[in-house]
């Protein structure tokens, strides 16, 4: 059995991405597993609806199964999401495959550019140290140091895909990447709708209230279904959902190197929060006020989530590899056996009666992540007025 693996989000699950899963199959997969972010992405943003919705909707779309990428790590930079994220599907021992979409398509010239990255050539690291000095921020540095490559490091999917590539060449890692070309709207025009309509596109629609049947061209019925019965209890969830959490963690410190503890928040960054937390309205407004030269809108979200999640810089769990099934396709049960029977990291199937039994770090991060999923349904919850969710009896999903 040939296992091909995606690392995604799916805010929401919509048709470019049952492409892939379709791709993956083409290309020889006989089952296709996604490691999926939990309640909070890339971007330092929550997702708009939870880990259990979106991965029965991916389910439903044709993945024959759902893993859980812990939130501490899917919603770090790049590098760090791809680093851990590789090392999780490396951990399975049995996936032959890395499936990933990106604007170019094209992997030879993405490896040559992930094997510089890895390997950072003098010429290269002093020409991003002079960008950095002069007030850049890391990705137009970085696009300044490597001009033959900037088309690559400017496009998202881009970036991600050749983090990837460059997390399997540094673990030396059996699987072999894949890259597909995403077709469609590009994933930061989020102003049209259409059969192959970026998730932007998507959440925009979602949040001007266009839930359906606008959207019944972009996303899958089945899945779509999922989707309304979410939305239709919850709503839309969004950064500014969190907004009194911040403003509440931001006036708790006294100094702003109080605020350097937690993840992606550089000095800098914390004596600009500590001068302006004043004029604090809601989350993304503080974010605007707060980007800089240096620092762009999605490293100071990022830093924001960290701050309201308390994500601080910690080495013990952030060398912990563990993840969670989330569900799966009945007729799929043959690749959720040859996890359990290959994984050298905890694949966690029953969270109440195994929480108990992880190693140390492992144990210690699942219930960190705990922690961060249940203040996520406690968010949604009292904004709707509903009672809160017990996040480690959520059932299984199978389909």
């Amino acid at each position: 059995m040939k296992i091909a693996a995606i690392i995604g989000e799916f805010n929401p699950f919509h048709n470019g991405h049952r492409l892939i899963i379709q791709r993956a199959h083409e290309l020889g997969a006989d089952r296709v597993i996604v490691l999926m972010s939990g309640d909070f992405v890339q971007r330092g943003l929550p997702a708009i609806t939870d880990s259990h919705t979106r991965a029965h909707m991916a389910l439903l779309g044709g993945a024959d199964a759902i893993l859980w990428y812990p939130a501490r790590f899917s919603s770090s930079s790049a590098e760090s999401f791809a680093s851990h994220a590789v090392d999780i599907l490396n951990g399975l021992g049995c996936v032959d495959m890395l499936v990933f979409g990106s604007e170019s398509g094209d992997l030879s010239r993405m490896s040559a550019l992930a094997d510089i990255l890895a390997d950072e050539p003098e010429d290269y690291r002093q020409k991003l140290r002079e960008g950095l000095k002069a007030g850049l921020s890391f990705p137009k540095a970085r696009a300044e140091a490597i001009p033959e490559y900037a088309d690559l490091i400017s496009s998202p999917n881009n970036i991600l895909g050749v983090e990837y590539l460059k997390a399997l060449k540094r673990t030396g890692s059996k699987i072999k990447p894949f890259t597909c070309v995403r077709e469609g709207s590009s994933y930061l025009d989020d102003s049209t709708l259409g059969a192959l309509s970026s998730a932007a596109s998507v959440r925009r629609a979602l949040a001007q209230g266009n839930h359906f049947p606008g959207l019944e061209i972009a996303v899958p019925k089945d899945c779509l279904d999922v989707l309304r019965k979410d939305l239709g209890i919850y709503g839309v969830t969004n950064e500014n959902d969190f907004s009194l959490l911040l403003a509440e963690r931001l006036w708790q410190v006294g100094e702003p190197f109080l605020l350097t503890k937690f993840a992606d928040v550089t000095e800098d960054l914390a004596n600009t929060i500590f001068k302006k937390r004043g004029m604090f309205l809601n989350f993304d407004d503080f974010a605007d006020r707060c980007v800089s030269k240096s620092l762009t809108k999605t490293h100071v979200y990022r830093a924001f989530l960290h701050i309201v999640l308390d994500v601080q810089k910690n080495s013990l769990l952030d060398g912990a590899r563990l993840t969670q099934v989330l569900g799966f396709r009945k007729e799929s049960t043959d690749v959720i056996s040859k996890i359990q029977t290959c994984a050298e990291i905890p694949v966690i199937m029953n969270p109440p009666a195994e929480k108990d039994r992880l190693p140390d770090a492992e144990r210690k991060l699942f219930e960190d992540e705990l922690r961060i999923s249940s203040l996520y349904e406690m968010v949604r919850a009292q904004k709707v007025g509903r009672p809160v969710r017990n996040v480690l009896t959520k059932e299984l999903i199978k389909v």
